[in-house]
């Protein structure tokens, strides 16, 4: 395994392995990783959204708090499940001048870029 100390390394797709922030959850509890796994299993299966529109979703959530990591797993997991870039960048450009300002707009877009060009 990784050195779970050190910072990720991006893009993250481009990467043969990643420690994510679970992964260093579950070295500090593994009983509190199953828990926040369990609860994301559970919030997945809630309701009608398929994989596409949840990860979508998820990346306007990861772009409005500023999450870099985050928002670079769940572009590629969105890509995985059918996304397109030119969704990707909808989602993010649809928060321009709702929860964001135009310099996280821009940054997201950049990690959506990065990880999917």
């Amino acid at each position: 395994m990784s050195d779970l100390s050190g910072p990720p390394v991006y893009p993250l797709s481009k990467q043969d392995t990643f420690v994510s922030n679970s992964d260093r959850l579950r070295a500090t509890s593994e009983a509190v990783a199953d828990a926040f796994r369990g609860l994301r299993r559970a919030a997945d299966a809630h309701g009608t959204l398929d994989a596409k529109q949840r990860e979508l979703c998820l990346l306007t959530g990861f772009a409005v708090t500023r999450n870099e990591g985050g928002f670079r797993v769940h572009c590629t997991r969105a890509k995985e499940a059918g996304a397109t870039l030119q969704e990707i960048e909808q989602v993010v450009i649809l928060m321009l001048g709702t929860s964001l300002g135009l310099v996280p707009v821009v940054e997201a877009l950049s990690w959506a870029h990065d990880e999917l060009q």
